[in-house]
């Protein structure tokens, strides 16, 4: 007939042809049109033909919904209850809504998490088109960062014993292009070969790719030159470390200047020259000071002298408006390294306040250096280096302010050093439109457009194939996973270190104040604390009772800060091993862990030789990750500058790196943006990937790519506490898209999200619906109350706030009773024992 439509998506049995079925009858004719054009619609979008037929693939039936139903929808109760048991097994796929059995049952499930938790396919009918974006396509050339052979620090005026000693140390040989054209002009006039050489010192900006060198860039000259004042008269080594801080270096981030820190110690640590043989005074003290470790101890080391003082522009500030023994009066150096993230992290203000103290304290007195020979190795006056990957409006602003009549360097080698602000000269701001965003040559950019649901196993089909099957011979891969917050990192470390693994669920709560604690009769004799009051004789007091409890209350409570302790410990391991990934070290870091565990995780994480690492964006500026061969960008960066800087800790002096980029389908306009930065990329299909999971001999890889997403369900669902990790993680995300620029909002948009499949791709399988409560900032100076972000809530919120409210109104209140010295034999009302609580009133007549 025509107009039919099809009754089930099953295939038909036998060689029977495809059946027909009468146009569908009952209900509004409106609804009858809408079916048949509904289903018109689908066959198109498949590419099915015209014919109505009802065979079907499996794979395109799991998520397309009963057209049955949708006949009948207006049909009698009985006709649709007689159909539905009729057509069970073609309206519903098992595999794709059964409730999940293997974390206690559907009723355990529901009452743990609110609702029935419904374990849905991760693999769907490919019917969405992603439209093309064509894309550079750069074959990977010669190292464009690495070290050159037509020159050596000797012979760019470094001191012989130092480039030795940095030859031991470092294994750096050769300079890089940047430091090649950098060091002569920091040098100043205590270069001693080549031609042009200046008379003074004058300021520098430096712009150069990620993993360029330019730590190794202003650090070497500033070493160079301390080290030849040793020779100098004027001063005696013991007044040498009590002249003050001469060299101060600004970072954005604890971990850089961290690093900075162990590379100077590192240049200083020089042994006796091999040509005079003369030993090395050690006068040359450097130091530290950044936000979260003790002020006490910083002020010390200032107070008997630090050289070279390494530090973020908070505690800096912090300790030039409150140090008194903070001497600056010598300063010779002052080193912004970062600028554009130092703007960025919202520093602008401190650093003008820093250089306000700078230039009212910093004077070159005469008794100090007037006479000296230091006056003819130092800078006669404070010499400004500005380090910048790019160069924005803010950094050109700030260096405007900042710097005097600077020099600019370049590390592209057709660019030559210029006077002045970059902005001021046409063809050094044509070259740097032209190239704001450059990525080393041998660096292999790569991306993959995954649907949400397909995410997480796509990630862990990658990280697997990169530790297997590799040679005992072959070097190990070292990856960073790069994440959007926090949460998102704890709930990625914890799930790639737990899930799979055959846990025992124990209970989390303490069995404490208004629970029965556990029988601890080894003997197995009695019954536990049933009769617990019995073993105290009758003749011991009430009170004494009470004290015997009291005992030992605090002897569990001594207990259970013990266990506490001990599992915060475990914690706060550098590093965890899971099952998904076995003997592989898996390391986490971002700004909301306390300093000294970040601290020591990017020291571990250097040393490892290798691992993975899952972190944010505070790892993505200026840290030298030692060997790290994969950067997989899971969540794409708030700003495009990020991913410059992201896939710039690998690929480093030289050696070969490869970059990973995942998109929704959504965001493929992301790669327009890309594109016009002149960033090449390179498509992986989301099948070749997932192929890797596919046992040997075998093509079908959704079986284990299912087994794995199960696995990581379940681990959601052991625990409330893994379920709200998860949950936090997801809204984590979400707001994410917050953070991106409004040039961007057209890619990443939340209209664009299907919060269903991105809840599975963080192991949900139903999306959360409670809404996180936004914290509440104190009010205070230049605060304007209604402005702030948690006044921006939802109807949601807001209901549930009222709700909350509610529950605890109705909630009984606990009065405190009058303490009365009654005997407990006492016979009469409770009323006459417990004294009026408010006066009555007297009755009038």
């Amino acid at each position: 007939m025509d107009g039919g439509l099809v009754l089930n998506f099953a295939a038909p049995t036998g060689d029977s042809a495809p059946t027909r079925m009468a146009k569908p009858k009952g209900g509004r004719w409106k609804d009858r049109v809408k079916v048949v054009k509904s289903v018109k619609r689908r066959i198109e979008v498949a590419g099915r033909p015209q014919s109505y037929s009802t065979s079907t693939t499996p794979e395109h039936s799991t998520d397309r919904p009963s057209i049955h139903s949708f006949a009948h929808d207006s049909s009698s109760s009985n006709d649709r209850s007689h159909s539905r048991n009729n057509n069970n097994s073609n309206d519903m796929d098992i595999d794709d809504y059964s409730y999940s059995e293997s974390a206690g049952g559907s009723k355990e499930a529901k009452m743990m998490h609110g609702k029935s938790q419904v374990q849905s396919s991760i693999f769907s009918p490919d019917t969405e088109i992603i439209p093309k974006v064509k894309t550079i396509h750069r074959p990977v050339g010669k190292p464009s960062n690495a070290p050159l052979n037509t020159s050596t620090f000797t012979g760019i005026g470094l001191d012989q014993d130092l480039a030795k000693h940095m030859e031991a140390k470092l294994r750096v040989t050769m300079p890089t292009t940047i430091q090649q054209k950098a060091i002569p002009v920091l040098l100043g006039p205590t270069r001693k070969v080549g031609d042009d050489i200046p008379k003074s010192d004058t300021d520098v900006i430096i712009q150069a790719e990620t993993g360029s060198g330019k730590t190794l860039t202003y650090l070497l000259p500033i070493v160079n030159r301390l080290i030849e004042s040793e020779s100098s008269p004027a001063l005696d080594l013991e007044s040498k470390r009590s002249i003050g801080t001469l060299a101060i270096i600004m970072t954005p981030t604890r971990e850089l200047a961290k690093q900075i820190l162990q590379v100077l110690e590192t240049l200083l640590s020089m042994p006796a020259s091999s040509i005079t043989g003369k030993r090395r005074s050690h006068w040359i003290v450097p130091g530290i000071v950044i936000g979260g470790d003790k002020k006490k101890s910083e002020k010390a080391r200032l107070r008997k002298g630090v050289n070279i003082l390494v530090g973020t522009p908070g505690r800096l500030l912090d300790h030039l408006q409150n140090t008194k023994s903070f001497e600056v009066q010598s300063l010779r150096w002052l080193v912004l390294d970062e600028a554009d993230r130092l703007l960025e992290l919202g520093f602008e203000e401190s650093m003008t306040a820093i250089l306000k103290i700078l230039d009212a304290r910093v004077k070159i007195a005469a008794s100090v250096t007037s006479g000296n020979d230091t006056t003819k190795i130092w800078p006669q006056k404070r010499q400004t280096v500005l380090c910048s990957a790019t160069l924005s409006d803010e950094v050109q602003r700030l260096a405007g302010t900042s710097l005097v009549d600077p020099i600019y360097i370049s590390a592209k080698k057709e660019v030559a050093n210029a006077n002045g602000i970059p902005d001021s000269a046409a063809l050094i701001q044509e070259e740097k439109q032209a190239h704001q965003f450059s990525t080393p040559e041998q660096l292999k950019q790569l991306y993959v457009i995954a649907q949400a649901k397909l995410r997480l196993v796509t990630l862990t089909a990658l990280l697997k194939s990169a530790f297997a099957g590799k040679d005992k011979n072959a070097k190990a891969p070292k990856m960073v996973v790069f994440l959007s917050s926090c949460d998102s990192v704890d709930f990625h470390h914890g799930l790639f270190s737990n899930a799979g693994k055959e846990t025992k669920k124990e209970p989390i709560q303490d069995e404490y104040f208004g629970q029965s604690f556990e029988n601890d009769n080894k003997d197995g004799d009695g019954d536990g604390d049933d009769n617990k009051d019995d073993e105290i004789p009758d003749f011991v007091s009430a009170s004494n009772r009470i004290n015997t409890k009291a005992i030992t209350d605090e002897m569990y409570k001594a207990k259970r800060e013990t266990e506490r302790a001990n599992a915060k410990k475990a914690r706060a391991q550098l590093f965890l091993k899971g099952a998904i990934i076995p003997d592989v070290p898996l390391f986490r870091l971002h700004g909301n862990l306390a300093q000294a565990l970040r601290t020591d995780t990017y020291f571990e994480f250097c040393k490892a030789t290798s691992g993975i690492l899952f972190a944010t964006d505070v790892a993505a500026r200026g840290l030298d990750l030692p060997d790290v061969s994969h950067i997989i960008q899971y969540d794409p960066p708030s700003d495009l500058k990020d991913y410059v800087h992201r896939v710039g800790r690998t690929a480093r002096l030289g050696r070969d790196g490869e970059a990973m980029l995942f998109l929704l389908p959504s965001e493929v306009k992301y790669l327009e943006l890309l594109t016009a930065q002149g960033l090449p990329n390179e498509e992986v299909s989301v099948t070749t990937i997932l192929k890797r999971l596919a046992p040997p001999k075998s093509t079908d890889y959704q079986q284990p790519a299912t087994d794995i997403q199960n696995s990581f369900e379940r681990y959601n669902l052991h625990t409330p506490e893994n379920m709200a990790i998860a949950r936090g993680a997801f809204w984590a995300f979400v707001k994410s898209y917050a953070t991106h620029p409004a040039s961007e909002k057209h890619v990443f948009h939340i209209k664009n999200l299907h919060l269903g499949h991105i809840a599975k791709s963080f192991a949900l399988r139903e999306a959360p619906s409670d809404i996180p409560q936004p914290k509440k900032k104190k009010t205070g100076a230049g605060h304007r109350p209604g402005k702030g972000v948690e006044e921006d809530e939802t109807r949601a919120n807001r209901k549930s706030q009222k709700e909350r409210e509610k529950e605890e109104r109705a909630k009984p209140k606990i009065v405190l009773k009058r303490k009365n010295d009654v005997s407990e034999f006492a016979v009469g009302d409770y009323k006459s024992l417990v004294g009026p609580m408010l006066k009555r009133k007297k009755k009038t007549k």
